[in-house]
């Protein structure tokens, strides 16, 4: 039986910025630098600003300067933020279905359980408010790991004193389940918004027997 459902944020509640969106398009187009090559580096650093380690800021204004931006010492990250907000999208209804298996399942611990810089989760978070959602706030930036390594499950997992065969883990990309299903952990993969929807609440029912049962 599972005791704590760990939910991803980006492709789950959210869409994927720098993946889905031209966030880092028109970036590189302000910056007058490669799309293909900043979006890159961005997908190949962005550990560095999901671990805590920096600020997302100063990972991207670092990246357009190794990329040769002849603006990068005029980097705006006001602007920056705001371009981020922009693109970013919420799936309401998946936060709405989220709520009600919260509601209908009190025994069961939420978790939040994504990779994300701590500056754009707070931003999502004040638009949308869904931190309130969660028992356990376990981004990656406060763990101070990135999934799916075993150091951040190992360290989400104890900070809500579960064990892996006690969890759901619910993410849209395939290494994260692989690796949380190698734990011995549950998993749903959110392969498309609607699977949240369509899927969640069957998949807990499942695997948390009602008190009537």
């Amino acid at each position: 039986m599972i005791r704590a459902l760990l939910v991803d944020a980006g492709g789950v509640l959210f869409n994927n910025i720098n993946e889905e969106t031209s966030f880092i398009r028109d970036i590189a187009r302000r910056y007058a630098v490669d799309e293909s090559r900043l979006l890159g580096a961005v997908l190949s650093s962005a550990h560095t600003y999901e671990s805590g380690a920096c600020h997302a800021h100063d990972v991207l204004r670092g990246l357009l300067e190794e990329s040769g931006s002849p603006f990068a010492d005029a980097f705006d990250g006001e602007w920056v933020d705001r371009l981020y907000a922009a693109n970013l999208r919420c799936y309401s209804a998946n936060l709405a279905e989220l709520a009600e298996v919260a509601r209908a399942r009190p025994e069961l611990t939420l978790v939040l359980a994504n990779n994300e810089a701590e500056h754009w989760d707070h931003l999502k978070n004040q638009r949308h408010e869904h931190y309130g959602l969660f028992d356990h706030l376990c981004s990656s930036w406060r763990v101070g790991q990135v999934k799916p390594s075993a150091e951040y499950f190992a360290a989400t997992l104890d900070r809500c004193g579960v064990e892996p065969r006690e969890a759901l883990m619910v993410d849209d990309r395939t290494s994260v389940i692989a690796a949380a299903r190698d734990l011995g952990m549950r998993t749903l993969h959110v392969s498309s918004p609607e699977v949240l929807r369509t899927r969640l609440r069957e998949t807990v029912e499942t695997l948390v027997p009602s008190a009537s049962s």
